[in-house]
């Protein structure tokens, strides 16, 4: 609405009281509403209203800011304020902010200005296309009663103490593409043509191999092309995958989570990167069970024609068998597990932080080996049979391949 200013002409002659839209976080939904501005008669001091909701009840910090270009931003806090604003604001209706207009900005006039009341819970909004997943313990590896299990399986009790968001589908050739052709431009990766290779802290490792076909990504005249968009991208490295997350942090202006010239995940403690990265072998199976321990997330048998795409004619001990695609199939082609994730089976293996070695005992937040030869992957693929997508299920590649069956999600801690 819009509120006459009228006493005095170095002041604001006009101020228009907005709630911008807020990002849900963690599931939190945090809603301003019904902003209003009044002026007391022959003063600069305003009193400026709203109403608070937030699920639980939660208490949360509530800002007052203004804008000077008609609401393009509002690069302006208000500190000369009282009331219900700050730290520790419950929800409620007919919240009250007394705001001395004067004391913040004493020189302006004759505008039309905007306010804009805001609330923050102090979670950071889910980015688009991914999902949270909260932090939990959960059974990792299979018991020794499931079938075709394998002995490097241990069954063994893990806590995650950090939430993560885990992006909903494996990574596209158009999102892979995109991101890369954002990266070419700016000199984070060369190219020959027929391969990608990185340009960081001085590292020039494959990323990428192109080519018509099956790699489905080439590159001609400095613009990279794809065919099947929708599929998750193939022919990538795990140089590659954690590359493409640290592109997708430095394009969003966050820290990166690997040095490139070591290739470790923020000193070697991922759960406190502060961007994007590949999953712990444990996040990556926690996100897959979503609170299951049958040997998939859909229960004792994965149907190839309704829950994953993988060798339908070769199915799990005891079920039925199913189609066979004969190739990867466009992300989100079949249900969702609980927890809002796509092909967590099958489709495409998902390249995983961790150096391959044992594991076992009782453990928080573990890292995997320190060093060695292959890096984990998960999930099976869409040629393999049903055993090979178990969630507990473990695979490995040396990570300088670039293979058909190995794709991956990002992730980032949400602390």
């Amino acid at each position: 609405m819009k509120t006459p200013w009228m006493p005095r002409a170095s002041m604001i002659m006009t101020v228009l009281a907005l709630s911008a839209p807020l990002a849900q976080a963690q599931g939190t939904r945090l809603l301003v509403s019904n902003v209003q501005a009044q002026q007391r008669q022959f003063t600069a001091t305003w009193d400026v209203t709203y109403d608070l909701e937030t699920v639980g009840d939660i208490a949360v910090t509530v800002s007052l800011s203004l804008s000077t270009d008609s609401g393009a931003t509002y690069p302006n806090p208000c500190a000369a304020v009282s009331g219900d604003i700050g730290v520790g604001v419950l929800p409620g209706a007919g919240k009250h902010i007394v705001w001395d207009a004067s004391a913040d900005f004493p020189g302006l006039s004759g505008s039309t200005c905007q306010l804009e009341v805001t609330a923050d819970d102090g979670q950071t909004a889910t980015p688009l296309g991914f999902v949270a997943v909260p932090a939990g313990t959960f059974l990792m590896g299979s018991p020794t009663t499931e079938p075709l299990r394998n002995a490097d399986e241990a069954q063994h009790q893990v806590t995650l103490t950090h939430g993560v968001f885990v992006q909903a589908t494996e990574v596209t050739n158009q999102q892979y593409l995109d991101l890369l052709q954002w990266a070419y431009d700016r000199a984070y990766v060369t190219t020959d043509g027929s391969s990608v290779y990185d340009n960081l802290d001085g590292s020039t490792q494959l990323l990428k191999d192109l080519g018509a076909g099956g790699y489905e990504i080439t590159f001609s005249a400095g613009v990279f092309s794809c065919i099947n968009p929708t599929h998750p991208v193939k022919y990538v490295t795990w140089y590659g995958s954690a590359a493409y997350c640290d592109w997708l942090s430095l394009q969003q202006g966050l820290a990166r989570a690997y040095n490139h010239s070591t290739w470790q995940c923020n000193a070697g403690d991922p759960y406190t990167a502060p961007g994007y990265r590949l999953p712990t072998e444990a996040e990556w199976e926690y996100a897959c069970r979503a609170g299951t321990q049958t040997p998939f997330s859909t229960g004792n048998c994965l149907d190839a024609g309704t829950e994953a795409n993988y060798q339908g004619g070769i199915p799990y001990t005891g079920c039925p068998t199913g189609p066979y695609v004969g190739w990867t199939v466009f992300v989100g082609s079949y249900s969702a597990n609980a927890f809002g994730l796509y092909d967590m089976h099958g489709n495409l293996y998902e390249w995983c932080n961790d150096w391959y070695g044992t594991y076992g005992g009782t453990v928080t937040d573990p890292v995997g080996a320190g060093a060695a030869s292959y890096r984990v992957i998960r999930g099976g693929y869409w040629i393999y049979s049903a055993p090979y997508c178990r969630s507990a299920f473990r695979d490995i590649r040396l990570p300088y391949y670039s293979l058909y069956d190995v794709g991956f999600r990002p992730v980032m801690s949400t602390f």
